[in-house]
């Protein structure tokens, strides 16, 4: 698709940026989201701040992190949206601490330590059903039923080594339900190298279920594709709550401040749930009354760990490979 925003790019190299004294007008918004969302949102801080220019630097959050790391005694970019709290924690001593009057709004488990960084939204790990793919089967309402031997074959999980929503999901349920129904589900499902493999393998009809983000199996229900059904297991589910973050030394720091209380705003998170269906972490904004997924407090959430969770990522990951090499 065409960049409807001209003054957007993509895509900006490093070289591109340079290394002379950047205008004070402008922030260098390093993003890790789609590019339609950054362009709708962008485009809504203009008109609020036509004086500030905006300039996007887009790639995975682990990519932009390590650019962070790298530029540390002369850093290139001002912001930071968004990525996983995991991730940020990591990076933590290169972000700069910043208390938006925003934040109020958001939780206090959804914020960083030191106020370095903001909750924007979060991803639930749901089961994406195709209910033409079904057969004889009984739609599963738990985790549980996804251990049973028949659903051989008929379940798409992403690869967690390649997706870190899969990650969530998989540590989570391991967490949650034990390793005998851990194991049993892996040995049912297909894996797929990437996170959009498995939606658009229930999407298209190859599997019947996929363990994936609210927000990716709701673009199909959304957009009006009758077969497909959300279910939320009824002994709990994970959040991969992200956030945002100014970049510690920035060089526009007064204007990347009122880019993330943008960022942070209603209107911007309203924008970004309505366009992309992530749900916003504000306490203000209730999902159930701008569409038909349920509210939060309606959905049960077995709460992880997300330090542990980091800490045993190697040796999850290697018991994984074991475990999938068996099968």
């Amino acid at each position: 698709m065409q960049n409807r925003f001209p003054y957007l790019s993509a895509l900006l190299m490093l070289s591109c940026l340079g290394t002379g004294a950047a205008k004070a007008d402008e922030v260098v918004l390093y993003s890790s989201n789609n590019i339609d969302v950054v362009n709708t949102v962008i485009e809504q801080f203009r008109q609020v701040h036509p004086e500030i220019s905006v300039s996007v630097v887009r790639a995975g959050s682990g990519a932009l992190m390590q650019r962070i790391k790298a530029e540390a005694e002369q850093p290139l970019g001002d912001l930071f949206w968004s990525g996983g709290f995991s991730t940020l924690s990591q990076y933590a001593e290169y972000l700069a601490p910043y208390s938006s009057p925003e934040a109020s709004a958001v939780g206090a488990q959804y914020q960083g330590a030191g106020q370095r960084w903001l909750g924007t939204n979060t991803h639930v790990t749901v089961l994406m059903l195709n209910e033409r793919q079904l057969g004889k089967l009984k739609a599963p309402a738990s985790w549980a039923d996804l251990a049973d031997p028949a659903w051989k074959g008929k379940i798409v999980i992403p690869d967690p080594e390649r997706s870190s929503s899969s990650y969530v999901a998989l540590y989570g349920l391991q967490d949650l339900m034990g390793q005998e129904v851990f194991e049993k589900l892996v040995r049912n499902a297909v894996v797929v190298g990437t996170t959009s493999g498995a939606y658009e393998g229930v999407a298209n009809g190859e599997f019947a279920v996929a363990v994936t983000m609210e927000y990716a199996a709701y673009q199909y229900v959304a957009g009006g594709l009758d077969t497909i059904d959300l279910v939320y297991p009824k002994e709990g589910t994970f959040l991969s709550p992200e956030g945002m973050a100014l970049i510690k030394g920035g060089r526009n720091p007064e204007s990347a401040r009122k880019l993330y209380d943008f960022l942070a705003s209603r209107p911007a998170q309203e924008e970004v749930f309505k366009s992309a269906f992530r749900r916003p972490l504000r306490s203000d904004i209730a999902v159930n009354t701008l569409t038909s997924l349920p509210a939060m407090d309606q959905i049960r959430v077995h709460a992880l760990d997300d330090d542990r969770m980091g800490a045993d990522r190697e040796a999850f990951l290697a018991r994984w490979r074991a475990l999938v090499s068996q099968r």
